[in-house]
């Protein structure tokens, strides 16, 4: 009944709320019909490996966008997802269903215990302890020849099965990351739009004033580490298997680095904004390093303007535009 006299007195407040889940709708399906709309084999891939690298933006986004935790070693959770997956897949089996149970139970032991530190701290303390966690898997990686193959990492990594069938590279595999995605972002929506998310945003405005009304800042920061780095683990699942392997660089700083780039220039605290960056940045980076040697330094320049020019990254942006083409209407 209030709906309804509010939707007469302002008709557009509920039009565009329901074009807004039209659009929602349309981009899904345009996802899940990519391989089929004549994209070629390559273009799939790249969609594949955005959409993966999207997975991995949201889940830094739970961290520095809803949080307030400037994680700069996330590549940890993604490596160690990658390894264990790798390693289970070449020694026991490939089936999806197992591995991924498996990769997420070590990304998740490690989580709790990095997370049990970081939930203590703030600031730049958590940058300087998670880049410093991601450097000492680095290390291990390098070590660690009967695991993880050193310097050469996992080579032949086998492909994915689901249900005892194996699913080709390309169109099969694009298809079950596509569903994944779709998945992990509604319920990273749905989580992020609870209670327990709107104390996240508390605890990112101030983290006194959340701790004196009563809300256990520490035990609210270790949860959501362990669900970032829990969707982390799930993105470099999916990677090694996309790549047949993987190497000690994928804990490299520069990753962690990439991974922020990514989220900050889609947009903090959206996750529509780093997924839809993280495809685009995929694209943009295919293109650059076939046109320009000095690709860093277009990257680099590229970044810095969109963060000057696009401070709220492209959901802000798109945000505006929307708003105002319904202003238009009225």
């Amino acid at each position: 009944m209030v709906e309804e006299i509010i939707s007469a007195r302002n008709p557009a407040i509920f039009s565009k709320d329901k074009a807004t889940r039209l659009l929602f709708l349309l981009a899904i399906a345009f996802l899940l019909a990519f391989p089929m709309m004549g994209a070629g084999e390559f273009a799939t891939t790249l969609m594949t490996e955005g959409l993966i690298l999207g997975i991995w933006a949201m889940s830094l986004d739970l961290l520095v966008g809803f949080t307030g935790l400037v994680a700069f070693g996330h590549a940890a959770g993604f490596g160690l997802g990658a390894y264990a997956a790798g390693y289970f897949a070449q020694h026991v089996t490939s089936e999806f269903l197992l591995v991924l149970p498996v990769a997420e139970a070590v990304v998740v032991t490690m989580a709790l215990l990095t997370g049990f530190v970081v939930s203590r701290i703030s600031g730049v303390a958590v940058a300087i302890v998670t880049l410093a966690i991601s450097q000492v898997l680095l290390q291990v990686g390098v070590a660690w020849t009967s695991v993880t193959g050193g310097m050469d990492g996992l080579i032949g990594v086998p492909l994915p099965k689901l249900f005892g069938q194996t699913l080709e590279s390309g169109r099969s595999f694009y298809l079950m990351v596509a569903v994944i995605l779709i998945l992990v972002y509604g319920v990273l929506l749905r989580l992020t739009r609870s209670p327990f998310g709107r104390t996240l945003h508390a605890i990112r405005v101030s983290e006194r004033r959340a701790a004196a009304i009563g809300i256990n800042v520490h035990l609210h920061k270790w949860a959501i580490f362990v669900v970032s780095w829990f969707v982390a683990g799930l993105a470099g699942t999916l990677l090694v298997f996309m790549k047949a392997g993987t190497t000690p660089m994928v804990f490299n700083w520069y990753e962690s680095g990439y991974v922020l780039v990514v989220t900050i220039f889609g947009g903090l605290g959206t996750l529509l904004g780093p997924l839809v960056g993280a495809v685009i940045i995929t694209f943009l980076h295919d293109r650059v390093t076939t046109l320009f040697k000095a690709w860093q330094f277009v990257f680099g320049l590229a970044f810095v303007l969109a963060v000057i020019f696009l401070p709220t990254g492209l959901a802000g942006l798109a945000t505006q535009l929307w708003s105002r083409i319904w202003k238009a209407r009225l």
